[in-house]
C-alpha cells in the first residue's frame, strides 16, 4: 500500500517523435507533492510540467490531470528549428509496480487534425524509495528520463 501511495503521488508525460536510438541512462525523480490522498485516481489532479530529451530533440509539455483522465500538450523543437505542437488525450493506469500514462489521439491543438508521424506518448512511473518516483518516457521502444514537476 506504502508503495502504492508513493506512486499515486506524482504523475508524468512523454513524447514519441524519434530520429535515433542513443540513450544515456539517467534518473530522473518527479517532484512530490504534499500528501493529500491516498487515492491513486486523483493523486496527480492537477496541473504539471514535463521535460525529456530524445535523439537531441527537446520535449517540454504540460500536462493537466482530473482523476484518471487528462490532457497534455507537447512542443518539441526539431534540429531544422520547426516546433511541432502536439495535444493528447491521458490515461492513468496502474500496474503491478506502478503507473501507466498513455497518450492517444494526437492532434494539432485545438482541433481534431491528426499530427502526422507522431505516436502518442507512453510514461512509465515507478517508485523508487519513500515517497520518490522514476518517471521516463517509453515512446520509442526504450525509455528516456523526463523531469516533472506540478505547476
Amino acid at each position: 500500500m506504502k508503495n502504492l501511495l508513493a506512486l499515486a503521488l506524482v504523475g508524468l508525460t512523454a513524447s514519441s517523435l524519434v530520429i535515433g536510438s542513443t540513450v544515456i541512462q539517467e534518473t530522473a525523480i518527479a517532484q512530490q507533492p504534499s500528501i493529500r490522498s491516498v487515492n491513486p485516481n486523483v493523486a496527480l489532479d492537477g496541473n504539471w510540467s514535463l521535460q525529456w530529451r530524445v535523439s537531441g530533440i527537446n520535449h517540454q509539455a504540460r500536462l493537466s490531470m482530473n482523476g484518471n483522465f487528462g490532457r497534455m500538450i507537447v512542443n518539441a523543437r526539431m534540429p531544422n528549428g520547426r516546433v511541432i505542437n502536439v495535444e493528447q488525450r491521458m490515461t492513468l493506469t496502474p500496474t503491478r509496480d506502478g503507473f501507466i500514462l498513455r497518450g492517444s489521439r494526437p492532434t494539432y491543438p485545438g482541433s481534431n487534425r491528426p499530427v502526422p508521424n507522431y505516436n502518442p506518448d507512453t510514461f512509465r512511473i515507478q517508485p523508487v524509495g519513500r515517497n520518490q518516483l522514476r518517471v521516463t518516457n517509453c515512446s520509442s521502444g526504450f525509455c528516456v528520463p523526463v523531469n516533472m514537476r506540478r505547476i
